[in-house]
């Protein structure tokens, strides 16, 4: 039975091979080259860790029961983290580390839509893996002022009721 660690772990896996894979294999490294994949938000990140992604459990909740079967539905926050001075360009009208976000964030969504991955490589009880919201914030980070896109992804998974 995977419970919210190992499935945080899972996703943590991913997310390192997507941060590895060039936008052509449907991945990130060529947009924005991930320093690092946190297990949880460690809060403040050292200057030279960004671009960074933390993978942390949000909430689980229950879904339905059925006779014999528990089903749960995990939320995990999926966060990349830019430092946004790495991205200023005085002399353009436009945050370029806002619009290469949002193309890894696309891309990002669309990875874990991939067959493989809606069951997390046919993890035991995992039935779906959704996309269920995407923000864009700026976050004070130390030094840092961080701009983040944060996917939340909500696993739904199916156990057999411990007697």
């Amino acid at each position: 039975m995977a419970d919210v660690e190992f499935i945080v772990d899972k996703i943590v896996e991913e997310i390192t091979l997507f941060s590895q894979t060039p936008e052509s294999g449907g991945g990130c490294s060529d947009i924005i080259p991930v320093a690092a994949v946190y297990w949880g938000d460690p809060g403040i990140l050292p200057v030279n860790a960004y671009p960074a992604v933390t993978v942390q459990p949000v909430r689980e909740l229950e879904d339905i029961e059925t006779t014999g079967y528990e089903v749960l539905n995990f939320e995990v926050l999926v966060t990349l983290l830019v430092d946004s001075r790495d991205y200023w360009d005085a002399d353009v009208l436009e945050a370029s580390g806002d619009r290469k976000m949002v193309t890894v964030v696309k891309h990002l969504r669309r990875w874990f839509r991939k067959d493989s991955n809606r069951s997390l490589d046919g993890m035991a009880g995992i039935r779906e893996v959704r996309t269920s919201a995407t923000d864009y914030m700026v976050q004070v980070r130390g030094s840092v002022i961080a701009k983040s896109a944060q996917v939340t992804l909500t696993v739904n998974a199916q156990y057999q009721r411990q007697s």
